[in-house]
């Protein structure tokens, strides 16, 4: 009989699955929802800048439709859950694009205040770029600090120590 000869290694090897996990006992990425067309020019208007109203009315034929109906219906599309999060993905690669710019401007203008440190013409232009470097955050040496007394005095302790500073003020102004 062919069935008895290679009975194992013909077989197809199964996995049980649990709770819709993979085997590592985790569940699966979700595969990216589609959109339809409208969807997709009503989400590339509100990447474009446009408000909900406006890019529902450039997606969708809202002829006949009151205002509130649109608002309405915009407010819901935006609350699509693919197109919420490819919005969001959106504004956060916006921000981190600003972060990178912000950090290579800072990067540029440490560096350009180092190079005239080293090797400015003039002893003053060198002296203000030290200045300068000094003060930035991650030096912090010519920071300016206003330390306050949060002790507890009574009103009568600050008028009187107010009276005598100005006594000897205008003492030796006088």
């Amino acid at each position: 009989m062919a069935d008895d000869k290679n009975q194992g290694d013909d077989a197809p090897k199964l996995t049980l699955v649990e709770g819709g996990k993979d085997a590592d006992g985790e569940k699966p990425k979700q595969a990216k929802r589609k959109l339809t067309s409208k969807q997709e020019r009503f989400l590339s208007g509100l990447i474009r800048g446009q408000s909900q109203y406006d890019a529902y009315c450039n997606a969708y034929s809202a002829k006949g439709m009151k205002r509130s109906a649109i608002d309405t219906e915009a407010w819901r599309l935006a609350a699509h859950p693919e197109i919420a999060r490819r919005l969001h993905a959106h504004h956060a690669s916006i921000e981190r694009a600003a972060s990178a710019s912000a950090l290579s401007r800072r990067r540029l203008v440490l560096e350009r205040l180092e190079h005239e440190a080293v090797n400015a013409e003039s002893d003053s232009a060198r002296v203000r770029a030290l200045e300068l470097l000094g003060k930035t955050h991650d030096v912090g040496l010519f920071i300016e600090r206003i330390e306050t007394d949060s002790g507890d005095r009574s009103p009568d302790d600050l008028r009187r120590e107010l009276q005598d500073k100005l006594t000897a003020l205008l003492g030796r102004s006088g």
